[in-house]
């Protein structure tokens, strides 16, 4: 793989994934998600590395442009994601460092029906080898997976023959969470 490809390849990613944190910063807010905010905090490192590796990668192509110059829009483009996930990270600390929300924050969170979090599929889980359209959980249990968590990687936004697998971990917005978590084999702790 050239150069090129790679870096395309890791613009690509780290446009998701901004997109995805920043989705998840403001949804941990709204819901009230602690969980939610130190998924952002662990995705904000990622990103550090992605625009670290890009910008290494620009530095080694540069030996061979003509114009090394013209690759300042690399790096450019590698520092706006950073910045963007930044700002997500920013969002996410307002719950971490447990800053009392706005009425108007707090208001929608005690108007919201739904919860956000993450759920581990189990060794045993249902769920496992199932694609998301076999599964139809927003019909049946409410619940929209926004992203999986697979080893390292994510699928951003999951699409209907995305696959899950066991040891994924579902992000998901539910109206059942304790459904989704009984389905991934995990144990739900009794309300007192």
């Amino acid at each position: 793989m050239s150069e090129f490809e790679e870096i395309r390849g890791c613009l690509v990613e780290m446009k998701d994934l901004s997109s995805l944190m920043i989705d998840l910063a403001f949804s941990s807010v709204l819901y009230n998600s602690e969980d939610i905010a130190e998924e952002v905090y662990l995705l904000e490192e990622k990103m550090d590395d992605l625009t670290v590796h890009v910008k290494k990668l620009a530095l080694r192509a540069a030996k061979h442009e003509e114009d090394p110059e013209s690759l300042l829009s690399i790096i450019d483009l590698a520092d706006i994601n950073e910045r963007i996930s930044d700002a997500a990270y920013a969002i996410a600390d307002i719950i971490l460092r447990d800053i009392e929300p706005h009425p108007v924050i707090r208001k929608i969170m005690e108007d919201t029906e739904e919860e956000l979090g993450r759920v581990t599929v189990r060794p045993g889980s249902v769920l496992i080898g199932r694609t998301l359209a076999q599964l139809k959980l927003p019909s049946k249990i409410g619940t929209r997976i926004l992203a999986i968590k697979r080893g390292d990687r994510y699928i951003y936004n999951p699409g209907k023959d995305d696959t899950i697998e066991e040891g994924d971990v579902l992000i998901a917005v539910s109206s059942d969470m304790d459904k989704l978590k009984e389905l991934a084999g995990e144990a739900v702790e009794e309300e007192d």
